[in-house]
């Protein structure tokens, strides 16, 4: 399998299980892959700031289920285009109540990049 096609078939994935952020990644042309899984990201975190606790959470178990025995470019995707921009830009409160219920391979990879957990 293409490294592309993984990346596809992940997207395709999040599509199909997850209709409402398939509506917010379709603005995005096909090929535009990153701001799709950024937009994911977005997704999860806007989840927190409205108190959507259970569909954050479904959003983060995928992603941390996903990132078990993926393939680099999965991965990749997960800590660069996810992971990395959890959180960005949120309110102190909306940090205060979603990082806790980070799964802690996702919390690792967040760790690894800003170095520390999120702060506002």
């Amino acid at each position: 399998m293409k490294t592309d096609d993984v990346v596809y078939n992940l997207l395709n994935e999040i599509s199909v299980q997850f209709p409402d952020v398939k509506a917010l990644m379709s603005i995005y042309d096909e090929d535009e892959t990153t701001f799709k899984m950024e937009a994911f990201a977005k997704a999860t975190t806007h989840a927190f700031a409205l108190g959507y606790m259970e569909q954050a959470q479904r959003y983060l178990s995928f992603m941390a289920e996903k990132l078990i025995n993926a393939e680099a470019k999965v991965i990749e995707y997960i800590d660069v285009y996810y992971v990395e921009t959890l959180f960005w830009c949120a309110s102190s409160h909306t940090i205060a109540v979603g990082w806790p219920l980070v799964p802690g391979n996702l919390q690792k990879l967040y760790i690894n990049f800003h170095g520390k957990a999120p702060q506002n």
